[in-house]
């Protein structure tokens, strides 16, 4: 009966033993993450809630921007769009000018003209007859010299020197109602009014043709 309680014992021992072996090859396991982040919130749940909230006044910002940029386009195409329906005028509707009776045709204060300037005239009278729907504009110009007469002043004389044109114009079979006569004075000049050849150039009667609206020369 000793011996077979001795036996007992040292079984029992053998096994607490082997138990204890096996316990302490166990490894040791870490934390799991969500025990960690458990442990960690209380301290970054401040800092995480601040990214929160700056990537949101971000996304805000980016958005606003966008909105701001896509009003910016639409205005852009809204005024190019009115810019396109801008049309210039048609070529036909512009005045051409036909030719132009020097300064060199007329004296200073005088509206008479020469035999140079009657002879310019009968070269383009084709051209102004060609089409009896276009207009005839003559526009007078002088230079910057007065008159030296009461009544008539450089706006006057360019005017009396378009009519003068236009009367030769009307002498060669060309109908009143196609031909209109503007004054301009000094007030358009294409020299210098200090030489004599700058005035010189200055004194003209320009005359142009219009065709009719929609109908090209």
């Amino acid at each position: 009966m000793h011996a077979i309680t001795i036996g007992l014992s040292i079984v029992f021992f053998t096994l607490s033993a082997l138990i204890t072996i096996k316990a302490l090859e166990l490894p040791v396991q870490p934390p799991t993450t969500q025990h960690t982040q458990q442990a960690l919130s209380p301290e970054l749940s401040p800092i995480i809630q601040k990214l929160a909230d700056d990537q949101d006044a971000h996304k805000a910002i980016v958005t606003d921007l966008q909105g701001k940029i896509a009003q910016l386009e639409d205005k852009l195409k809204t005024q190019k769009q009115a810019a396109d329906s801008i049309k210039p005028p048609a070529p036909e509707n512009v005045p051409r000018t036909v030719t132009v009776i020097s300064g060199w045709n007329f004296r200073p204060g005088k509206i008479g003209v020469n035999d140079a300037a009657l002879s310019t005239l009968k070269n383009v009278l084709g051209e102004l007859t060609v089409d009896q729907d276009s207009r005839i504009i003559i526009e007078g110009h002088t230079d910057n010299i007065p008159t030296g007469k009461l009544y008539i002043d450089n706006m006057n004389l360019s005017l009396r020197r378009a009519k003068a044109i236009a009367e030769i114009l009307l002498a060669q079979g060309i109908p009143t109602e196609r031909i209109s006569v503007i004054g301009y004075g000094e007030t358009k000049p294409i020299d210098d009014n200090d030489t004599e050849e700058g005035r010189a150039k200055n004194r003209r009667v320009e005359v142009k043709l219009v065709a009719k609206q929609g109908k090209p020369e």
